[in-house]
């Protein structure tokens, strides 16, 4: 029997090895990075929003009552959540408009706004962001945990997700909630894997209604569940099951706009973005986006369909992030490629080394997409609340980063080239899927594949 005193050192030695470990020091290590990141710099349009949305929800507005919300319903109800918590712990301000930011409004790149938030608001919306990135992490060490059991590559599963350069922008400078996103495709992911069909279901319409880009996982989640109860007759029971949690999870987030009349409303996300296409070609070109990522995501819905049985689990990570890799053509925004991150960071742990470099592209290219557009906008709030930079010196200086090179301003430049680095990425994606078929019919393309992805080794 312990004494009280051996039960105290043995309970202090656990401790000290929680401390002491490799994942816990590296979340300590990402935590640290983000919380110096988070009151120094922001993206001035988004936050701004944020907090006319919570301002509306206070003011006993429906989300869609006044205009200022252009997302589907799940981020409004997180952002009336987080107006409960404000009024005991929050701000009590949000923010000001400062005459000397009135420039900014003036842009080529019109997405700045001379109403600043408080450096208080900053942290407070970053921080749930930033959690979610934490759990996110956590997801992550679990999947290749329960795939491999091998603690190096869940190791390497976290830090390249912690510290990549993305998802450290999206939540602790810029505020998008694109990780809230990934968490619930996570957890979506998990609960069907572990067959927890009705969870899944619910967890497949939160995150769907929180963004889109969830919703092209449906064929795979589908394929998934006939293919693992091909033989013991309970794939339609199952099924059922997945249906009925997502319906009733859809039915229960949309009751408020149902009661409201504004269902309507919650699509402003997907066909706002369609009509503000400014040209016919660019609207060829979006609506031939959205024809690819539908293919894809029922190409691979069908090819997990075509799996064995006994493939079915380690298939279905794999065809989940290829759908969602599909879904990525429909939008090249930074801030989406967050949905896809985790599992493409699983796949190249896990299933294929060589992804490590379309995950490094994209991780770059992502994340120079988002600061080139945003640039010295980022040290707005701090300019004004923490006096870190005169607001004369950033309005000049993206001033200066709107000189026009045929026609087009160097910040509408640098973006371009991000974007295309982007979807070199994604595209090196579905090269390598179909590495076989395509060294079959050009047998002189393996050498050259072999130069850029490294190699030929498969992890899995």
């Amino acid at each position: 029997m312990e004494t009280q005193d051996e039960k105290g050192r043995s309970v202090s030695g656990r401790v000290l090895g929680i401390v002491g470990a490799p994942l816990f020091l590296i979340a300590v290590a990402a935590l640290a990075v983000r919380l110096v990141l988070m009151p120094l710099f922001t993206y001035d349009f988004d936050i701004y929003h944020w907090g006319v949305v919570i301002q509306n929800i206070d003011s006993g507005n429906n989300l869609y009552n006044i205009a200022g919300y252009y997302y589907t319903p799940v981020w409004g109800y997180i952002l009336g959540a987080l107006s409960s918590v404000q009024h005991v712990f929050g701000p009590d301000m949000f923010g000001a408009r400062f005459t000397d930011l009135l420039p900014i409004e003036d842009l080529a790149i019109s997405w700045h706004t001379a109403t600043t938030v408080t450096t208080g608001f900053v942290v407070f919306m970053k921080i749930p962001l930033i959690l979610c990135d934490m759990a996110v992490a956590y997801l992550l060490h679990w999947i290749v945990m329960d795939r491999t059991g091998d603690k190096k590559k869940s190791m390497m599963a976290v830090g390249l997700w912690l510290f990549c350069p993305t998802v450290i922008y999206m939540s602790g400078v810029q505020a998008q909630f694109d990780t809230i996103s990934a968490l619930f495709m996570l957890l979506m992911a998990i609960a069907i894997y572990k067959d927890r069909c009705f969870l899944g279901g619910m967890l497949f319409s939160a995150a769907f209604l929180l963004k889109f880009f969830p919703g092209f996982c449906f064929f795979v989640i589908i394929a998934y569940i006939l293919v693992r109860h091909r033989g013991d007759g309970l794939a339609k029971r199952k099924l059922a099951f997945a249906i009925l949690g997502g319906a009733l999870m859809a039915a229960v987030i949309l009751i408020p706009q149902i009661l409201t009349g504004t269902v309507m409303d919650t699509l402003s996300f997907m066909t706002g973005r369609m009509e503000t296409y400014s040209s016919i070609w660019m609207s060829i070109a979006g609506y031939a986006a959205m024809v690819i990522a539908v293919s894809g995501a029922m190409y691979f819905g069908y090819r997990m369909y075509r799996s064995e049985e006994k493939d079915a689990d380690r298939q279905f990570f794999t065809y989940l992030f290829l759908a969602l890799t599909m879904a990525m053509f429909l939008s090249i925004a930074p801030q989406y490629m967050i949905v896809m991150l985790p599992l493409l960071i699983f796949g190249a742990v896990v299933r294929d080394r060589r992804l490590m470099v379309p995950l490094v592209i994209i991780a770059i290219g992502s994340f120079f997409a988002a600061l080139s557009l945003n640039n010295l906008s980022l040290l707005a709030s701090a300019s004004e609340f923490l006096g870190l930079a005169s607001p004369e010196w950033i309005i000049s200086g993206m001033q200066m980063l709107e000189v026009r090179i045929l026609g087009i301003t160097l910040v509408e430049w640098m973006n371009l080239i991000a974007n295309i680095v982007e979807y070199a990425g994604l595209v090196m994606i579905v090269v390598l899927h179909f590495e076989k078929q395509i060294v079959s019919a050009r047998p002189s393309l393996g050498r050259l594949m072999i130069k850029l992805y490294g190699g030929r080794e498969v992890v899995e």
